[in-house]
C-alpha cells in the first residue's frame, strides 16, 4: 500500500491543479447558462471538481454534459464527460468500467486529433493502471502523455507528466531513472513557478534518497516540501511526508524525532478521516512503542490499527455497493435518455407521417381547383408549392441516414446533397413543366373562340 500512496496522491494534485472556485457558485451559473457548449463545459468542470469528494455528484454532472455533448455534436464535450465519468468509477473502485470509459475517451479524441485531450486521456488510463497497481502499465501510459505534451510545448502539464513517471519508476525500484525525471518535472516547475509540483518532488526525491540510505538528503528533501503543504493546507501530502521522515528517523534510531513526525503525520491522518492511512500510521507508532519496551502504549495504537482496519474492511464492502448503485443510476440514465428518444423518435415519425398525408392531399385540393374557375396564375403557384413541399420532403426524410452512413462528415453530406440535388433539380423543372400545362389546359380551352355554324342551305 505504501509504495503506491505518492502515486495516487500525485495524480490528485496534478489533476486539481486549477483550484477549485466555488462549487456552489458553479452549480448556480448553470441556472442562467442558455448556450449549450458552455453549459456542458460548466458540468464537465463541476463534474471534474467533484470528481474526489463525492464521485456521485461526478456521475450525474458527466452524464449529463454526455447527453448534451451528443445531443449537439460537441465532441470536445463529449470526451471530457466520458474521462469524468471514467474518475468517477475509479473512485468508486470498478477499475474495468473506468477504464472502459478512459480508453473510449481516448478513442474519440483521436477521431478529432486533439492533442491536449489525447494526452489527458492516456494520463487518465495510466491513473485507472495506478490504482490496481500495475505501474509498468502506468508507466507506460504516462510516458505516452508526456511525449504529447512535450510536442504542444505545455509546461506545466509536461512538468506534472515527467513528475509522475518519476514516481513510476521508483514503484517499479529502478531509482537512477526515477531520479532523472524528477529532475527535469523540478527544473520545469522552478521556471514556471509551480509551488505544488516543486513541493511533490521534494518529497518524491526525499523517498528515492531514503530509500538509498542516504537519510541526511532525504530529510533535507523532505523539510523542503513541507511549507508548500502547509499553505495549501493539504493534510494528504503533509500525512505523507510525515510518516516518511518518522521513517527515516526510525531508521536513524533516533526515536524520539521518529515519535514527534509520527504523531503529526497521526493529527492529519484525524483530520482525512482516511482509514488506509490510519492503519499505516498505527502501525508506525505501535512498531515505535514496542522498540523502546513501551508495550501498553504499542496496544493500544494496535488496537487502534486493528479497528482501522475493521473500518477499511467496511469501507471496502460501501465501495462494492457503490459500485452496483453506480450500475444502476447509469443504467437509470440511459432508461431515461432512451425514453426521450423514443419521445422525440416518435413526435418526429408523427411529423412526417402528417407531412406526408399532406402533400397528396394539398396536390389534389390543386388539381381540383385546376378545373374551376380559379386564376390560372393562382393555381400555378399553389402547383409548383406542392412540388417543392415534395423534394424538400425527401431530403428532410433522407438527411438523417446521410449523416449517419457518412458519421457526420460535413464534406460527404455536402456531395451526397449535391448529388441528390443533380438529380432533383431537373426532375423538379419537369414536374413544375407538367404541371404547369396540365392545370392551365383548361383555361386556354375556355379562351379559344367557339367556330360558327355553317348556315343550312335550304332549297325552296
Amino acid at each position: 500500500m505504501r509504495k503506491t500512496i505518492c502515486f495516487v496522491t500525485v495524480i490528485f494534485l496534478f489533476t486539481n491543479l486549477p483550484a477549485q472556485q466555488g462549487l456552489d457558485s458553479l452549480r448556480r451559473l448553470l441556472t442562467n447558462v442558455k448556450e449549450d457548449t458552455t453549459l456542458i463545459n460548466l458540468m464537465n468542470r463541476i463534474a471534474g471538481d467533484y470528481a474526489e469528494s463525492r464521485p456521485d455528484s461526478t456521475l450525474k454532472y458527466g452524464n449529463d454534459a454526455l447527453k448534451l455533448s451528443k445531443k449537439t455534436n460537441y465532441k470536445k464535450g463529449e470526451i471530457e464527460a466520458m474521462r469524468n465519468l471514467g474518475w468517477a468509477f475509479l473512485m468508486a473502485g470498478d477499475y474495468s468500467k473506468s477504464l472502459e470509459y478512459s480508453l473510449d475517451a481516448l478513442k474519440k479524441s483521436e477521431t478529432i486529433n486533439n492533442k491536449e485531450l489525447m494526452a489527458s486521456c492516456l494520463w487518465a488510463i495510466g491513473v485507472v493502471y495506478g490504482f490496481k497497481g500495475d505501474n509498468q502499465q502506468a508507466l507506460d501510459y504516462m510516458v505516452k502523455s508526456k511525449e504529447i505534451y512535450k510536442e504542444i510545448a505545455s509546461e506545466v502539464k509536461l512538468a506534472g507528466a515527467l513528475l509522475n513517471i518519476g514516481v513510476g519508476y521508483y514503484s517499479l525500484n529502478q531509482l537512477d531513472s526515477s531520479r532523472v525525471y524528477l529532475n527535469q518535472a523540478l527544473e520545469i516547475s522552478l521556471k514556471t513557478k509551480d509551488e505544488e509540483i516543486v513541493a511533490a518532488v521534494y518529497l518524491n526525491l526525499g523517498r528515492n534518497y531514503a530509500k538509498m540510505k542516504q537519510y541526511d538528503i532525504a530529510k533535507a528533501y523532505y523539510r523542503q516540501a513541507i511549507p508548500t503543504f502547509i499553505a495549501n493546507n493539504n493534510h494528504l501530502f503533509l500525512y505523507s511526508t510525515y510518516y516518511f521522515i518518522a521513517e527515516v528517523f526510525d531508521s536513524t534510531l533516533q526515536y524520539d524525532s521518529a515519535f514527534y513526525y509520527s504523531r503529526l503525520a497521526l493529527d492529519h491522518v484525524n483530520m482525512m478521516n482516511s482509514p488506509v492511512s490510519l492503519v499505516e500510521i498505527t502501525m508506525q507508532l505501535s512498531s515505535l512503542f514496542k522498540r523502546r519496551g513501551q508495550l501498553d502504549s504499542a496496544f493500544v495504537y494496535q488496537e487502534m490499527a486493528m479497528n482501522a482496519k475493521d473500518s477499511l474492511t467496511s469501507q471496502e464492502k460501501e465501495k462494492k455497493i457503490q459500485i452496483l448503485t453506480f450500475n444502476e443510476q447509469l443504467r437509470q440514465m440511459e432508461i431515461a435518455e432512451q425514453k426521450r428518444k423514443n419521445v422525440e423518435a416518435r413526435k418526429r415519425n408523427l411529423e412526417l407521417s402528417g407531412i406526408a398525408i399532406f402533400i397528396p392531399s394539398f396536390f389534389f385540393i390543386v388539381l381540383l381547383l385546376g378545373k374551376r374557375k380559379v386564376k390560372s396564375r393562382t393555381v400555378e403557384f399553389l402547383g409548383v408549392l406542392s412540388l417543392l413541399f415534395l423534394f424538400e420532403f425527401i431530403v428532410l426524410l433522407i438527411h438523417p441516414y446521410i449523416g449517419s452512413w457518412t458519421h457526420e462528415s460535413q464534406i460527404w453530406m455536402l456531395l451526397i446533397l449535391v448529388a441528390i440535388a443533380v438529380i432533383l433539380v431537373p426532375l423538379h423543372h419537369r414536374l413544375e413543366k407538367w404541371m404547369k400545362e396540365k392545370l392551365t389546359t383548361k383555361d386556354k380551352t375556355k379562351l379559344q373562340p367557339e367556330k360558327a355554324e355553317t348556315p343550312l342551305n335550304i332549297e325552296s
